[in-house]
């Protein structure tokens, strides 16, 4: 556990990333079953949305606040720690959804959207998470701090 406090800021993007690859994935192994599903499409796709943002938002969070919490990680590790998200993504990061950042193929009345390119999908995938766990981390910071005090 000592070993993970001096590398908290390389946990956390590592856990994130990971954790948000493997959920995009099977996402995409079962959203091919689920296609051609008979509900109608705009109820589902507003459904699928509200709950891929709120699981997403639940990753980051809890992650984030673990590494505050348990692995002791400050705010400056965490704007760290970004760079190595940004990789990360370049790296890998399967066409999805990203909680506001659509990076697949598209197509709106007949007109055909490529998918976006793997550097600017990162950029707008840290910028998205990165904020929220900027957010995250000054929350737990303040509520840390504060029972420390008492």
């Amino acid at each position: 556990m000592k070993h993970l406090k001096k590398l908290n800021f390389v946990v956390l993007p590592l856990a994130i990333w990971a954790i948000t690859v493997i959920y995009v994935l099977l996402n995409k192994f079962i959203g091919t079953f689920t296609q051609n599903m008979e509900p109608s499409p705009v109820f589902l796709t507003i459904l699928v949305l509200i709950f891929n943002l709120g699981l997403q938002l639940l990753i980051i969070c809890a992650s984030t606040i673990y590494a505050v919490k348990k692995l002791d990680l400050t705010l400056k590790r965490v704007v760290i720690s970004l760079p190595i998200l940004y990789l990360l993504f370049g790296l890998f990061s399967p066409p999805s959804i990203y909680l506001f950042v659509f990076t697949d193929k598209w197509s709106f009345f007949s007109v055909q959207h490529p998918a976006m390119p793997s550097w600017k999908a990162s950029i707008f995938i840290t910028v998205q998470y990165g904020i929220v766990m900027l957010i995250i981390t000054l929350i737990a910071c303040r509520k840390k701090c504060a029972s420390d005090q008492k």
